[in-house]
């Protein structure tokens, strides 16, 4: 079992790392097959995989400026809910909502990503 994924708490600190240093390999080890994307930029409504996501990361540096918090996180049993607050990520700030899951083999992986920008 990977360190980044033993426990809801890791797969977010993994999340937020990834999302610092653009690491799009590390992202997708935390990402769940099949994970959606649901959320707000702007006014506009993007539902989909993590993949976006990934391309934007690709695309564009993330500033010195970025900081995450982890402002709640919750795990009962097999299933978790995490929330982080994002400042300066690509030049804007999120609200993200995540859902993880333990996979079978005992690793956790995030189901879903609710976020909005503002």
């Amino acid at each position: 079992m990977s360190d980044h994924t033993n426990t809801p708490k890791a797969v977010v600190e993994a999340y937020i790392l990834g999302t610092k240093t653009r690491d799009v390999a590390l992202l997708k080890t935390v990402f769940a097959d099949g994970a959606k994307m649901t959320g707000y930029l702007g006014p506009d409504l993007l539902q989909d995989g993590p993949e976006p996501f990934y391309g934007a990361l690709e695309a564009n540096e993330v500033g010195d400026d970025y900081t995450a918090e982890i402002t709640a996180l919750t795990e009962t049993d097999k299933i978790a809910s995490a929330s982080i607050v994002e400042k300066n990520l690509l030049g804007m700030s999120f609200d993200n909502h995540f859902h993880l899951m333990q996979l079978d083999d005992g690793t956790w992986r995030i189901a879903s990503k609710l976020f909005r920008h503002y």
